[in-house]
């Protein structure tokens, strides 16, 4: 072979190779929620976990549920993070094939991660006793509103013609509390660990879902966009095998974890260091109790027709 030959070869490589080097990385959109459920998110980031493996991550925080479920729906986001189990299951319902569910969570055991708390001086003793009062939910999540539908209706009252529900953003309700808009609130946290801690109010029942819906109780729910994994197996692969590798150091000592919720929420660090942490689990560690626990909660959207048929969780998993 003549040097002229040689010399085109190796510029071809050489041109190769600088292509490599200066090609643009993939971009991957992950929204997310500013609330605790989102902490294997926060970490796998703080960590440059996604780094390690060569991908950009490019975390974007909304206010609202459903702003995020729609975002995730319309493909403007690969990956969504503490979404609703209940609105993922809802909006496949409605419009089904989009996306798939990776991991829970939500609250086994002892833990608790949703509360109904009351004014500091309330004389209320019982979910009962809520009859003629105003109750605070969520804002704009029909997952919320029929949970609390759920627990009053064991309880005795009709949501409808019992109580006053407020519906409240998570940004306002420890504010409406201590100006006494409303009488209880069905509030996840951080919010009851705030109310307690700033005097505001105190606890009237913990984890009342847990108790009247589904034991273990999973509300949250961290999913891919189907098209993305489609198209992006190894990637899709790769950022799940991350956040499956973050929840496994958060749930062996979660407490050193907790200092991960600083930038990506409002809270203090006082909070932080009370606030109550998630449980978190991906598909494939979910037992066949898991799986119960998810479908009898589904099982409320059907009784109070949010969906027409039965919705059930294993055609959602990515597993």
């Amino acid at each position: 072979m003549n040097k002229k030959i040689i010399s085109i070869i190796l510029g071809i490589l050489i041109l190769i190779t600088l292509n490599g080097c200066t090609q643009k990385q993939e971009t991957i959109k992950i929204g997310y929620l500013p609330v605790v459920h989102s902490l294997p998110l926060y970490v796998a980031i703080e960590k440059g976990y996604f780094e390690d493996e060569g991908i950009i991550v490019e975390a974007i925080s909304f206010e609202s549920p459903n702003q995020l479920v729609d975002a995730i729906m319309q493909g403007q986001l690969d990956f969504g993070s503490a979404m609703g189990t209940g609105i993922i299951g809802i909006a496949n319902s409605k419009n089904p094939g989009k996306v798939k569910i990776y991991a829970v969570s939500g609250e086994m055991n002892n833990n608790c991660i949703e509360e109904i708390v009351i004014p500091l001086r309330s004389t209320i003793t019982s979910i009962a006793e809520l009859k003629g009062k105003k109750f605070g939910i969520l804002a704009g999540t029909i997952q919320w509103r029929t949970i609390a539908r759920d627990i009053l209706t064991k309880n005795g009252l009709n949501m409808d013609t019992d109580v006053t529900i407020v519906e409240l953003p998570g940004t306002v309700q420890t504010q409406t509390m201590a100006s006494g808009q409303v009488d209880a609130l069905l509030a996840l946290e951080p919010i009851p660990t705030t109310i307690i801690q700033t005097g505001v109010g105190k606890i009237l029942m913990q984890g009342p879902a847990k108790e009247y819906i589904a034991d273990p109780f999973w509300p949250g729910a961290d999913v891919v966009n189907l098209e993305f994994a489609i198209q992006n197996p190894e990637t899709t692969e790769k950022i799940i095998a991350i956040l499956q590798k973050t929840i496994d150091e958060i749930n062996e000592n979660p407490e050193e974890y907790k200092k991960y919720l600083k930038t990506y929420t409002p809270l203090t660090d006082e909070i932080i260091a009370k606030v109550s942490l998630a449980d978190y689990k991906t598909c494939n560690d979910l037992t066949a109790e898991d799986i119960a626990a998810i479908n009898t909660f589904y099982n409320i959207f059907t009784i109070y027709g949010v969906v027409d048929d039965a919705i059930t969780i294993e055609p959602l998993l990515y597993c």
